[in-house]
């Protein structure tokens, strides 16, 4: 089986028609097709642009056919989609808390006005005369 029929191979699996595959590696109309009925040969140019915008696709297999047609994930590229999940789950984490730190402060804030208020209050129930000064209330 020649590198031209494995192609064709997965573009039937990806379902991915001529005409797209053509428009998206930047070949001729019909270009495809017409290597496919010839059984023409798939030049190292066009291989390079087949493994630019299909990662998936193992080029070794185009050529030779052997392993697998889809290219399993590199323990590099997966660890490092694990690292961009982690840092972005991180992130918005770090933005919740950071409002949670905020609304915290302010609770606290409002805390000490209400217990400023109760102890006012106290105040004047406890004492059956009104305050002098200001500085009674506190």
């Amino acid at each position: 089986m020649k590198p031209i029929e494995r192609l064709n191979i997965y573009l039937q699996f990806k379902k991915i028609s001529p005409h797209c595959f053509e428009k998206k590696i930047i070949l001729s109309n019909g270009y495809f097709a017409k290597q496919l009925r010839n059984l023409g040969s798939v030049g190292s140019d066009i291989l390079i642009k087949i493994h630019d915008h299909y990662k998936d696709v193992n080029i070794l297999w185009v050529l030779t056919g052997e392993g697998s047609m889809i290219q399993e994930q590199t323990d590099e590229c997966l660890m490092a989609m694990q690292v961009d999940e982690f840092t972005a789950k991180y992130e918005t984490e770090n933005k919740k808390l950071k409002t949670l730190e905020v609304d915290v402060e302010k609770l606290n804030t409002v805390l000490k006005d209400k217990e400023k208020i109760i102890s006012l209050y106290e105040f004047m129930l406890n004492n059956t005369g009104r305050p002098n000064t200001v500085a009674d209330f506190v």
